[in-house]
């Protein structure tokens, strides 16, 4: 949500927002899904991007460890972030997508 609020903010005209999240896609489509206690700010974030050229699709964390890393890192985080460039704790995996790198996942049993 805070990502839409900077950019509608900003008086941004286009945005594209990827979530490895099915829950925050279908959130795009009914606002009952959202906890009672956001949907308001959820609402209004919708219309926000009603008003832009605004996308949003699904993509799954194997395919973006960096959105994977910084969703990691906010979870952590104490207050809302924001960076003008890439922050140094994805700077190599930010480097090895432009490259067109492969990722793996290796889960160990």
């Amino acid at each position: 949500m805070i990502a839409i609020e900077v950019a509608y903010d900003k008086g941004w005209t286009k945005f594209c927002l990827k979530t490895n999240s099915m829950i925050v896609m279908l959130a795009f489509s009914s606002t009952f899904l959202v906890p009672w206690i956001i949907r308001n700010r959820c609402a209004s974030c919708l219309f926000k991007a009603r008003q832009m050229d605004f996308i949003v699709s699904h993509i799954y964390r194997e395919s973006n460890t960096c959105a994977d890393l910084l969703a990691n890192f906010g979870l952590t985080a104490n207050e809302p972030l924001w960076w003008d460039d890439y922050p140094s704790n994805i700077r190599s995996e930010v480097i090895k997508n432009k490259l067109g790198l492969p990722n793996y996942r290796f889960v160990n049993f």
